[in-house]
């Protein structure tokens, strides 16, 4: 159980890093470009909802905006519009 516990909070760790260098590359992005990043970037991804997590509870990392998606199936819905906090840009990334 210890191992489980351990390999996810790695992987976690791996997934903040890898938004935070995304974020400090293109200063902002959504929600779906973001998944789509780390999904076409990382061998295993991951799902919305473990990226929404990530994105919320990460203090370095702060919701500027929504904005309107339309889809064909699902009709109109708001997306959140994710940067770094400002005294993040300073730091970089070199991971």
């Amino acid at each position: 159980m210890r191992y489980t516990r351990r390999w996810k909070a790695m992987r976690t760790t791996r997934l903040r890093e890898k938004i935070k260098k995304f974020l400090n590359e293109r200063g902002q992005a959504n929600t779906t470009e973001i998944l789509e990043h780390v999904n076409s970037t990382m061998r295993h991804g991951t799902t919305p909802q473990q990226l929404g997590n990530v994105l919320s509870k990460d203090k370095d990392i702060r919701k500027i905006a929504t904005t309107k998606r339309g889809g064909a199936l699902s009709g109109r819905y708001e997306i959140c519009v994710w940067t770094l906090r400002e005294d993040e840009h300073l730091t970089g990334f070199e991971a």
